[in-house]
This record gives structure tokens, sequence and C-alpha cells, in this order.
């Protein structure tokens, strides 16, 4: 069976997301129009998302404490930057309507979590293991991990 089946380690998830490409202009343009402007100590969404995979086998950090967590699945269900996940789906390779389409769906809701909530709606965490399967440069990862 098939390790990334159902879900993945979230340490391992980080290896693989670490390289995929930052090439994503439409989710690009919404972190600008609609993303997060402060508090940002990221660089871009990689970053972002990566970081905050790190810190899930931990109790978090200051202001955003939790409980422990190694699954991926849990973490992409609790995320609350639409930004990020529509990051994570275009650079995994999802089709640009799809992603078009949920922005026209999200792009006015103030509430980032009831955005992350449709929005995981579309893409739900299933979908993204399977771009992770079909992407090139997660294949390649994968196949050291």
């Amino acid at each position: 069976m098939d390790k990334f089946k159902n879900d993945i380690d979230i340490l391992e998830f980080a290896r693989l997301v670490s390289m995929i490409s930052l090439n994503t202009p439409i989710s690009t343009e919404f972190d600008i129009n609609y993303g997060q402007k402060e508090d940002r100590w990221w660089t871009c969404q990689r970053e972002h998302l990566i970081v905050w995979c790190l810190f899930q086998p931990t109790k978090g950090f200051p202001g955003f404490a939790h409980k422990p967590n190694n699954s991926t699945r849990a973490m992409y269900n609790n995320f609350a930057r639409p930004e990020t996940l529509l990051w994570l789906a275009e650079s995994l390779g999802e089709d640009k309507e799809v992603l078009s389409k949920i922005i026209k769906e999200i792009n006015d809701i103030k509430n980032c979590r009831k955005a992350c909530s449709k929005l995981r709606k579309t893409i739900s965490f299933d979908r993204i293991l399977e771009l992770i399967l079909q992407n090139p440069i997660c294949q390649k990862i994968r196949s050291y991990i």
C-alpha cells in the first residue's frame, strides 16, 4: 500500500513542497489583492506553508499554539489562509479554470476560515494528494524519502 494514499507525514509533506514552483500567477495575484497584509514574516507562500508544517509536530509558537500534529490532512483541513492553499494547488498543477472559479467564489469573503472552507469543498485534501502523486518534482522527491 502506498504510504501517501490517505495522508502524509507533515515533515515529509514539507520536504515535498520545498521544491515545487513559485511561478503561480493566479494565486500570486490573489495574494497581492486579498492576502494577509499585516504580520507577514514570509517572503512567499511556499515558505509560509513549509514553516507552518515544521512547527506542526510541536506545540506551535507564541500566538499560534496547538496540539502537536503529524498529519498533513489535519493541517490542510485546519489551515486558515486561502492564499496559501491556492498557491499549493496551483503549484502542484491544479487546473487554472478551477482556481479562477474558486477565486470568484471567495474573493469577497472577509473571514479567512470561511474562504478556506469553501476552497476545500472544491480542492479537498484528497485532490491535493492526487496532484502530489502526479507532480513530476514531487515524484522525484518521493523516490528519495
